[in-house]
């Protein structure tokens, strides 16, 4: 059970890193972004991080979060 946890949360975050480069990116275009109806805060917490990022900055952070997450998922599967 704690292998498929390791892997479930690796593929939230890189549920997270997609959600953040998808935000910044409709930002930078000047899309606006309808608030969810049962998720408001989480998705306005993630859309402010994006805005401090920025694209190129949201592509670095979703990038080494996937790749953190992914490795150590990898580690300890083998372990």
């Amino acid at each position: 059970m704690k292998k498929l946890t390791r892997w479930l949360y690796a593929i939230a975050i890189l549920i997270f890193s997609t959600l953040l480069v998808a935000f910044a990116y409709d930002m930078e275009q000047g899309t606006s972004i309808p608030l969810s109806s049962t998720q408001a805060g989480r998705q306005e917490m993630l859309m402010w991080v994006a805005e401090v990022l920025g694209f190129k900055g949201s592509i670095v952070v979703g990038v080494l979060a996937t790749g953190f997450g992914l490795y150590y998922a990898i580690s300890q599967h083998f372990r």
